[in-house]
């Protein structure tokens, strides 16, 4: 008997099906999308090249995804400068960010994958989900051209450009804030530790404090432990910003 993977990995037809309706359309070339859905852990077991697996689109997907971006933020901000620009960009193509935009689309239960990455889960980190995204972008770009990227990028990451075209600057980052107000109290920086984990693979709940020395200040949760992380920040501000420095803040240093 031949042996088969730890789970049943959808068909190449339904991959193609989903590249359809994330497109609106078929590829022109179906193994460019097929590509972006392959981890190298994959081309390792089936004694593929490297080359197969979606490292080489992610690189170009990088830089296709930050020209599209800058381009937006340069025409939506027309007043605005370019350290403002800088912050709004980073936001928008940091590895949380795309990670989410990516399992919306639901890239990870597409990826082609390994044993070993298919047994861990990790076709659902962060990390991998991020790349694979810029993958996709990168896959757009070569089969249909930058203005077809361009759709896709808008049409995918709405939810995030709406988020800044409102607030008129990039969302605010709790867990910098956390460190910014701690430090202006003369206390430690926190820490967070991951307490909890619950629910499968692609689509866990994690729940993490944070904490400064062992002193809990926040919780929070979230589909991966950045999220989580970001939870418990602003639970930390929201509990610190409403009580009294004396009785809640951490001991100072010194």
């Amino acid at each position: 008997m031949g042996s088969s993977r730890v789970s049943v990995a959808p068909s190449q037809s339904a991959r193609d099906r989903h590249a359809e309706s994330l497109l609106g359309f078929p590829f022109r070339d179906p193994s460019l999308f097929r590509r972006a859905l392959t981890h190298r852990s994959f081309c390792n077991e089936e004694d593929l090249d490297s080359t197969e697996s979606y490292e080489r689109l992610e690189f170009l997907g990088d830089a296709v995804l930050e020209l599209i971006i800058s381009g937006h933020l340069y025409r939506q901000f027309s007043s605005a400068q370019e350290g403002q620009l800088t912050k709004s960009r980073v936001s928008l193509v940091r590895r949380e960010t795309l990670a989410s935009v990516a399992r919306r689309l639901r890239l990870g239960e597409y990826l082609r994958v390994g044993h070993g990455v298919e047994a861990s889960g990790d076709r659902y980190q962060d990390k991998v989900l991020a790349d694979v995204f810029e993958a996709v972008v990168a896959a757009v770009y070569l089969d249909r051209g930058l203005e077809a990227a361009c759709g896709f990028v808008g049409r995918h990451m709405a939810p995030e450009l709406e988020e800044i075209a409102h607030s008129g600057s990039p969302p605010e980052n709790p867990k910098s804030s956390l460190q910014e107000l701690l430090q202006g109290q003369g206390s430690p920086p926190p820490s967070y530790r991951l307490i909890g984990r619950k629910g499968p693979d692609h689509s866990p709940i994690f729940t993490v404090e944070a904490v400064v020395g062992e002193k809990e200040i926040g919780r929070g949760k979230g589909g991966n432990k950045a999220e989580a992380e970001k939870a418990a920040a602003q639970d930390a501000l929201t509990r610190l910003k409403g009580a009294s420095p004396e009785s809640e803040l951490p001991e100072k240093c010194g």
